[in-house]
């Protein structure tokens, strides 16, 4: 019994050894981000599940101190860890209903740039910081330490291999529910959340498709893309200015940064401008000539490269994750497309060119133009923004200067600025609705909704009166920004709970903004709500060209209109009601949504990061351009 008992001792004297600093370090650091986390931004991670996580999260430090120099560097390291992974899991859930996940590197250079100082402050110099502490405290002396850092580095490796069946466990024991990852956060803790999506997504890439899978793909979109084509969108007696008996026309596509009409978030006895409508009058009554028209953003909040992307060329996307920052192959889009058919291909944005990757982005996609921050005069500023009022005179100015020189007809591709978080305002322009000083977004936001409005709305007139046979596309690209856990989206019940609370009606509300389309001396066309990707083909359809082209490859399921989203699928029936496919949903017009993205992404994959067996079969699939607009 003596022995027994000094030989527990001696148990318990090594596991206080091994166990007491990681634990003192980690647990504080944890308790406090915990606190926080639920304190200020209202996400509360499961007690119980708080403790499991905890004790995986001590069981990971207890290797890194093995092969850490100096403990001071280890602790620094470990509570920077918990705290961009637990703090600034929840910030990121309070302003978009997600937390940090692994596509979210993609976005981090985005993120400093437009945080300005604060993001060097918050999420460049914290990322430099753990990575020196990391690097710079290494030890390798000793067996334990090469061993624990060995373990450290086999462990992914060695799951690696097996991450389809890891992951299958880590779901089956952990929980997953891909449409509500606030609700993944809050029951696995940050260490498990983030080791979990980080299998998820090795475990889920798919290597390029070949050929034969690409031809068994679109033979099933075809299948499912019932009789061609459709033109019940337009009056019959529309019909486009076809580029074979007509002069061609310009296009004029205008990307209104966060334009949406924000009145149903205010007060229902909110005096709105002495009575009259927030945004310009003259765009209510041209909206209202559309049948209030909308488009569906692929993205919510952010994300502007994503709406981009879908319009020029043809594909939906459903990641949070940006394309223009993952880079892609040189591909036949828009630009390319409408070069080939003599047309100036222009894109302005007076932003830095290198922001969401554009400079290089926009090359690849054939634009031959890209007039960027360096090429305008900051003369009418808000803040840090060029309103749109001088990007649109300055745009208009250059492409007329060089109209004798080239008198090709252009795309014109303007990404306004004006109107980004956080809604910044001069005294030039004042507020037209009482701002809180408490939560001011609101209040900002709707100011420049007005002014944009207004701004838009001359522009458009000038198009009309200047260039009246052009084609003039505007739409916003996303909703906007509004503050800690939905802000005044509350209001009035606009949104309610995560997203995996929203109902059908209310995720499509999330991802839909106005959409004006003039077609030239035709007006403007009612077009009811339509994903951002089909804009692409309405484009070809109004131009009237029907040459091959990648959009044409991949038109919609007949009947239905799908808009995928990250983690969700967003649709309307034959009958133009909402509906929502969560993952696992394999019924009804779910399960054929479901099925044609998976072809469409397959497509996708090869023509923008495969072998691109797709652009050798674009004559066998030619579809009418107009059948996907019903």
């Amino acid at each position: 019994m003596m022995w027994a008992g000094k030989n527990w001792g001696a148990v318990r004297a090594h596991l206080k050894h091994r166990w007491q600093l990681p634990l003192m370090v980690v647990a504080p650091a944890y308790l406090v981000s915990y606190l926080v986390s639920g304190l200020a931004f209202g996400v509360w991670v499961e007690p119980h599940r708080a403790l499991i996580d905890l004790a995986l999260l001590v069981l990971l430090a207890r290797l890194v101190l093995t092969f850490s120099r100096k403990v001071w560097a280890f602790a620094a390291l470990m509570s920077l860890l918990i705290a961009a992974f637990f703090i600034g899991s929840s910030a990121k859930i309070a302003m978009l209903g997600r937390p940090v996940m692994p596509d979210d590197i993609y976005s981090v250079v985005a993120l400093v740039r437009i945080m300005g100082w604060a993001g060097w402050i918050v999420v460049a110099l914290p990322l430099m910081v753990m990575a020196g502490l990391f690097i710079g405290n290494l030890k390798f002396r000793g067996r334990a330490a090469k061993a624990s850092f060995a373990t450290l580095v086999a462990l992914p490796i060695g799951i690696g291999a097996i991450s389809e069946q890891a992951l299958r466990g880590a779901d089956i024991l952990v929980g997953n529910h891909p449409w509500d990852q606030r609700e993944n956060f809050t029951m696995r803790g940050p260490t498990f959340h983030i080791l979990q999506e980080t299998l998820r997504a090795f475990a889920t890439r798919k290597p390029a498709p070949s050929e034969t899978e690409v031809a068994a793909a679109l033979d099933r979109i075809d299948s499912e893309a019932g009789d061609q084509p459709s033109t019940a969108y337009l009056d019959a007696n529309v019909t486009p200015a076809g580029l074979g008996n007509s002069k061609p026309r310009n296009v004029h596509i205008l990307l209104l940064e966060s334009f949406w009409d924000p009145t149903p978030l205010l007060p229902k006895d909110h005096p709105t401008l002495d009575g009259k409508p927030l945004l310009d009058p003259r765009f209510t009554k041209l909206w209202d000539e559309t049948g209030r028209s909308t488009a569906m953003s692929p993205t919510f909040s952010g994300g502007t490269a994503n709406a981009e992307f879908e319009v020029l060329c043809g594909f939906p996307i459903d990641s949070w994750a940006v394309k223009f920052e993952q880079g892609f192959n040189t591909a036949p889009c828009l630009p390319s497309l409408l070069g080939e058919e003599g047309y100036r291909t222009v894109a302005s944005h007076p932003n830095a060119p290198g922001f969401w990757n554009r400079i290089n982005a926009y090359r690849r996609l054939g634009f031959e133009t890209f007039w960027s921050q360096g090429d305008f005069k900051m003369d009418e500023m808000i803040v840090w923004m060029l309103s749109d009022r001088s990007l649109y005179r300055q745009v208009a100015e250059k492409i007329a200067a060089e109209k004798a020189a080239d008198p090709r007809p252009v795309l014109d591709f303007i990404v306004t600025l004006y109107g980004h978080w956080t809604y910044d305002m001069v005294p030039e322009r004042p507020a037209v609705v009482p701002v809180n000083p408490e939560q001011t977004e609101l209040g900002q936001y709707a100011t420049a909704m007005h002014y944009k409005s207004i701004e838009l709305m001359d522009e458009i007139e000038r198009l009309r009166r200047e260039d009246p046979d052009s084609l003039i596309i505007a739409f916003g690209d996303h909703l906007p920004n509004l503050g800690y856990n939905w802000g005044e989206y509350k209001n009035n019940d606009f949104f309610k709970g995560g997203w995996g609370d929203f109902s059908p009606a209310m995720y499509a509300r999330s991802r839909t903004t106005p959409l004006i389309v003039i077609d030239g001396e035709n007006g403007p066309l009612k077009l009811g709500s339509q994903p951002l990707y089909r804009l692409n083909q309405l484009v070809l359809d109004r131009l009237g060209i029907d040459a091959p082209n990648i959009g044409a490859l991949v038109p919609p399921p007949e009947r239905i209109t799908v808009r995928p989203v990250p983690d969700t699928i967003i649709g309307y029936d034959a009958a133009n009601m909402p509906f929502l496919c969560n993952p696992g949903v394999v019924s009804g017009d779910c399960a054929t949504a479901a099925a044609w993205l998976e072809d469409v992404k397959l497509v996708a994959r090869d023509i923008f990061d495969g072998a691109g067996h797709a652009l050798t079969l674009l004559e066998r699939h030619r579809h009418p351009v107009a059948a996907s607009l019903q």
